[in-house]
């Protein structure tokens, strides 16, 4: 062990210099070297040197483990002559050759393979270097963690090796200040390196944007730099802990044209997408993404039923059918209806209460219970060739046997306030079992703009929001789904309908969907059930705002002074991207081939 003291240190042991230099003021104290790390002051380090470098790597290749606590990167690059090149090039297609040969000789097909394809590439790359089309550079990559105890220090080594795979990266043993050294700037790097392409070295950069960006994903646009943006919202942790995504800015400020922009990229990068669309604005999206559109429209016929129920997944418990969250939903669902379209009084606990048995009752009615099975019925059907089984998913409860059911229950306020909503009256939407189904459709669109009434519009997207989670996220848990929102401030008007929208934000992780929220205002998201909603995003896009919208929302996350008063100045498309533990100002960009989707100001219409 070997203990080095600092400048600092040993002025102050020295009664004749009563005042410090200021450079030994950010001095450390001590720097203690261990045989696998160094301790300075109070933390610990320990220094990795990359000793395997895969001869193909890509763009943003550490980007992995760049964002990690307590990890530094460095990367020292020096170029070669065309000559030096050329001849360490050639003596190792000659030492490749060698082997090649001797492999042949004794019929091992398997090193063959490998060899033959090593040879012709390094042949190719001799070719170009020897053409000045490329060249080799020296790379020696030094990783240095950090950490606060030497037991995290050890859990956030192997969390590093885990992340770097076949990168092998291993501990420098008794030479961890060579590699302190090594890991500061404009320091001699590690005598550790390796020969790469310029392509390769170009992509040994830890980060793509020198502000912000994903190494995988859809471009999002750029940031003040002029650097390309890439948003990956299933990236996962350590860089997002969520899939979730609030889109917030006031009229004109690029909203919707963001939102469009980002379910079309993510459909073209093969995912799906359902949207909840209350002013119509994306029905030449889905018709351009060949996907299907549904327009809502008064006394149309029902088509989704409220009380359909797929299989919900657990990793211990597997399959199993979620009775209680289904009840959970339709109580809140009763409960936004008694309180908006009733007398204005909320209902009482022994009213939730029975709604919530009634739901109960209607699935025992129906034989529906916890086993998957239950939601089916087995047929035996009659042909010329005998007798087969085969079975078919039974017909749910509707809204006119639930009723019923309050009925017998003597629920007579519930009843009453129900009657509107059965099929025939001037809601009678939801009234009946669904007969719809969008198979494999890469987007579908649910047009809510011929409805005037704001209560009913929320009223048609809390129960098509609650359709969405059976028959589109629960469907499929392996495929990355998007579910958009627009306008949802209509739900966050009251505590049911916000909570419910919080609740299918978090259930959603393990079934790989995203909850994209998009909102004209950001007042009704400072609530307490606003605020539980946003913890659900991890990702929060705020274009221009008003004043008091944006001053809300610096006093909620602690933005400086300056920020808030640009987000009330933003141009259209501008806004402040916060990924995580990321953030940068980014304009949202489209393409030229997309901007007949994107717009829908009415000058872009007029224009086409």
């Amino acid at each position: 062990m070997k203990l080095f003291r600092s400048k600092k240190a040993q002025d102050m042991l020295d009664d004749s210099l009563s005042y410090p230099r200021l450079v030994d003021l950010y001095l450390p104290d001590r720097i203690t070297e261990l045989e696998d790390c160094v301790v300075i002051d109070d933390t610990y380090c320990r220094v990795l040197v990359v000793d395997a470098i895969p001869e193909f790597i890509h763009f943003g290749w550490f980007d992995s483990i760049s964002s990690y606590p307590g990890v530094t990167i460095s990367v020292a690059l020096y170029p070669y002559t065309h000559e030096e090149a050329s001849n360490r090039v050639g003596k190792l297609q000659m030492v490749l050759g060698g082997e090649l040969i001797l492999a042949e000789k004794n019929q091992d097909t398997r090193r063959m393979d490998v060899l033959q394809e090593k040879y012709y590439f390094y042949r190719e790359l001799l070719k170009d270097i020897n053409l000045h089309r490329n060249n080799i550079i020296a790379a020696s990559v030094v990783i240095l963690i950090a950490a606060p105890t030497h037991d995290e220090l050890v859990r956030r080594t192997s969390k590093v090796k885990d992340i770097l795979g076949s990168t092998r990266a291993t501990t420098m043993y008794l030479r961890q200040i060579e590699g302190l050294r090594s890991a500061l700037p404009f320091i001699k790097p590690s005598s550790e390196y390796h020969d790469v392409t310029v392509a390769n070295a170009a992509c040994l950069s830890p980060l793509i944007s020198t502000d912000f960006s994903h190494p995988s994903g859809i471009f999002f646009g750029r940031n003040e730099t002029g650097s390309p943006v890439f948003l990956d919202l299933f990236i996962g942790q350590p860089r997002l802990f969520g899939n979730n995504m609030l889109i917030v800015g006031m009229t004109r400020s690029g909203k919707s044209y963001a939102c469009k922009g980002t379910i079309a990229r993510s459909v073209a990068s093969d995912k799906r997408a359902v949207i909840l669309d209350p002013e119509g604005e994306y029905r030449n999206l889905c018709e351009y993404l060949g996907g299907t559109h549904i327009r809502f429209y008064p006394e149309m016929k029902p088509m989704f039923n409220p009380f359909d129920m797929v299989p919900s997944w657990d990793r211990e418990r597997g399959e199993y059918v979620d009775i209680p969250t289904k009840i959970d939903d339709i109580v809140s669902l009763v409960a936004f209806i008694f309180e908006s379209y009733g007398s204005n009084e909320n209902m009482t606990v022994e009213e939730r209460a029975l709604a919530g048995q009634a739901v109960r009752l209607e699935y025992e009615r129906l034989g529906i219970n916890e086993n998957p099975e239950s939601l089916f019925r087995h047929d035996e059907v009659l042909s010329g060739e005998g007798i087969t089984a085969g079975k078919s998913h039974k017909e749910m409860p509707t809204i006119s046997s639930y009723v019923e059911m309050l009925r017998k229950l003597k629920m007579d306020r519930l009843v009453n306030v129900m009657q509107p909503f059965l099929r025939g009256g001037p809601q009678g939407f939801f009234d009946g079992q669904s007969d719809r189904s969008f198979g494999d459709s890469p987007v579908v669109g649910f047009d809510i703009s011929s409805i005037e009434n704001e209560t009913t519009k929320t009223y048609i997207m809390y129960v098509m929001l609650s359709w969405v989670w059976e028959h589109f996220v629960k469907k499929n848990r392996h495929v990355q789904k998007i579910a958009l929102v627009d306008e949802a401030w209509l739900f966050m008007k009251q505590k049911d309908t916000a909570n419910f929208l919080s609740q299918t934000a978090r259930r959603g992780a393990k079934y790989n969907n995203s909850l994209i929220v998009a909102s004209q205002s950001f007042r009704e998201f400072t609530s307490e059930e606003g605020i539980v909603l946003m913890n659900q995003c991890d990702t929060k896009f705020f274009l221009k705002l008003q004043q008091s919208d944006a001053e809300a929302l610096g006093a909620l996350f602690g933005l400086t002074e300056n920020l808030v008063e640009r987000l009330q100045n933003f141009q259209r498309g501008q806004g402040f991207l916060k990924a995580g533990s990321e953030s940068a100002v980014v304009y949202f960009s489209g393409m030229p081939f997309e901007e007949h989707f994107l717009r829908s100001d009415p000058e872009a219409v007029l224009s086409r």
